[in-house]
């Protein structure tokens, strides 16, 4: 009885590819998980959904067409705006309705490319944010 068991187990097992769903990757995958032309550690973060301020100073992100980050600086409000240098991001200002201490954008892919962000900072040099839109 057992050994029935034992060979059904082994024939769902072969039949239903036990690998726990994922296939694995190809060599090209291995070398370049997010898909974005970037080999290895040098990849860019998904950065989909992320909330970016001055702080990320540096960061550099990937953004499929349609997909959106978040810039939040502090106000005052009428106080230097961020700059874009490239096409493949939208720096899209947001309107709060209630006094929330902050001016946001959202920052949106559009095209294939790369986007730098410039963004002010007191008493220090603009934060730079890079997005890559593959």
């Amino acid at each position: 009885m057992a050994d029935r068991r034992l060979v059904c187990l082994a024939a769902l097992a072969l039949f239903t590819g036990c690998g726990g769903g994922r296939a694995r990757p190809t060599a090209d995958e291995s070398r370049d998980p997010g898909g974005t032309g970037a080999t290895g550690a040098g990849a860019p973060t998904p950065a989909q959904g992320r909330v970016l301020t001055g702080a990320d100073d540096g960061f550099t992100g990937r953004l499929e067409v349609g997909q959106t980050a978040q810039l939040r600086l502090p106000l005052p409000e009428g106080g230097p705006e961020p700059t874009t240098q490239g096409e493949s991001v939208l720096l899209i200002p947001i309107s709060n309705v209630t006094a929330t201490g902050h001016r946001e954008w959202e920052l949106r892919a559009v095209r294939e490319g790369t986007t730098r962000i410039s963004v002010p900072r007191p008493a220090t040099s603009p934060a730079t944010l890079t997005f890559v839109v593959p």
